[in-house]
């Protein structure tokens, strides 16, 4: 009779959470910095043609046309950079989690919604479980730009019961909290509670029609394994 595998010990689920988080990461700035470095540097050069191209127009209307061209590139190149930020935010692996959140919610500040930042993190948690909160935290905030109606967020980051969370409160519509429960069909909800359990802990959500939503993920502190 075969015996059934056991799992990995904690140092060793760590070492395998570090790699798997990293190379997820890796991806994502390698993909920010092709877009930097090649879309949106062939777009600004479209933009410059453009621009060479207004000097030898007289005619209103292809000057209208031209203008709106223009308008086009600028909003492409914004998103673009948007895009950039969010796949390869700043500040995360530098100065962790606390300095990615304030920079992702300045670059929100001219959306009409009051995000409000309360960090209480005495110490900034891995590279890995800031990552992961970080991403967390970003699609709970794409969720409630997206869905809530909200005039005002709060984003707090805090130790409790040997680990840290993230904790996305607003005062948008709500939901039926049906709609976050595992065996629930949203795709959202669904990345967030994957990357909770993946770092070994756990996804709440707080939410009714017309009382706001609160979402708040945690995860622990793993033992660090031994150096390689």
């Amino acid at each position: 009779m075969t015996a059934a595998a056991q799992p990995p010990d904690p140092a060793e689920r760590h070492r395998l959470l570090a790699t798997f988080v990293a190379a997820g990461e890796q991806e994502r700035r390698r993909l920010a910095e092709g877009i930097h470095d090649d879309s949106i540097q062939v777009i600004a050069a479209l933009g410059m043609r453009l621009q060479m191209l207004r000097r030898s127009l007289e005619d209103a209307e292809q000057l209208a046309f031209l203008t709106e061209a223009e308008s086009a590139v600028q909003l492409s190149i914004s998103r673009l950079r948007h895009l950039v930020v969010e796949l390869h935010p700043p500040g995360l692996e530098q100065e962790g989690l606390s300095a990615a959140l304030s920079i992702a919610l300045d670059a929100q500040r001219d959306s009409g919604v009051d995000f409000r930042f309360n960090d209480q993190l005495s110490a900034q948690p891995p590279t890995e479980m800031c990552a992961l909160l970080f991403r967390i935290a970003q699609e709970a905030l794409d969720n409630v730009r997206a869905h809530a109606g909200a005039s005002e967020v709060t984003v707090m980051v805090l130790e409790r019961d040997g680990g840290c969370a993230v904790r996305i409160a607003d005062d948008g519509c709500g939901f039926d909290p049906a709609l976050a429960a595992p065996e629930s069909p949203s795709e959202g909800f669904a990345a967030m509670r994957a990357r909770a359990e993946l770092g070994c802990g756990s996804l709440h959500v707080e939410s009714a029609p017309g009382r706001g939503t609160t979402v708040e993920a945690w995860l622990p502190h793993l033992p660090a394994s031994a150096p390689a």
